[in-house]
């Protein structure tokens, strides 16, 4: 399966908010403001929380969004890695151009394989 840059960053970012959803923006493991003033209800959500395993639930949900993210970070080091292993690549190659370039200016290439151009000189390059 290929991924790309913007796949994994668009990833990363749904799994940034759903766990900012699971922590910070909802109130399922905070008692309600509404036990403020009605104080005789909150042991019934409380025994309805802890017969739902809410606080189990949340830790799961949150073991498995770091699992998700683990895998989001090794997927983001994978590309960049993919990345920088082509431009090293290209950087060789224009490193061998370079060489080769210079060798045939300088007339080495010529000599080497025994060609004799009598009117070339290597100043007029």
């Amino acid at each position: 399966m290929k991924f790309k840059r913007r796949d994994v960053a668009q990833l990363m970012g749904r799994t940034f908010l759903l766990s900012s959803a699971v922590n910070l923006y909802s109130d399922i493991l905070d008692s309600p403001d509404f036990f403020w003033e009605n104080s005789e209800y909150e042991p019934i959500y409380k025994r309805t929380s802890a017969y739902l395993d809410l606080e189990d639930r949340v830790r799961i949900i949150n073991s498995r969004l770091a699992v998700i993210q683990n895998l989001l970070d090794n997927l983001t080091t994978q590309l960049a890695n993919e990345s920088s292993h082509h431009l090293e690549i290209i950087v060789i190659l224009l490193i061998v151009v370079e060489v080769v370039l210079d060798l045939i200016r300088g007339g080495l290439i010529s000599e080497l394989f025994g060609w004799s151009s009598p009117d070339t000189n290597p100043a007029d390059f």
